[in-house]
């Protein structure tokens, strides 16, 4: 395929669409080393919450079997 076919067959929007993906693309490309500190953090506070609430969840039970005894 040329490039006039894609010149021609795109509409207005289209053309507008994918000009605003590649942009949006090209700056989270350039921005990569923040995201992945972004990322990283909140990984890591996602899991010490995930961590948290199963102790938290381990130690009722511990207790609940306690109490039954």
């Amino acid at each position: 395929m040329s490039l006039e076919y894609f010149h021609t067959s795109l509409t207005t929007t289209e053309k507008g669409v994918i000009g605003t993906v590649t942009s949006l693309g090209s700056s989270a490309f350039s921005m990569l080393p923040q995201l992945e500190t972004t990322l990283r953090v909140a990984g890591l506070c996602v899991g010490l919450a995930v961590g948290i609430v199963t102790l938290l969840s381990v130690l009722h039970d511990l207790r609940r079997k306690q109490k039954e005894k």
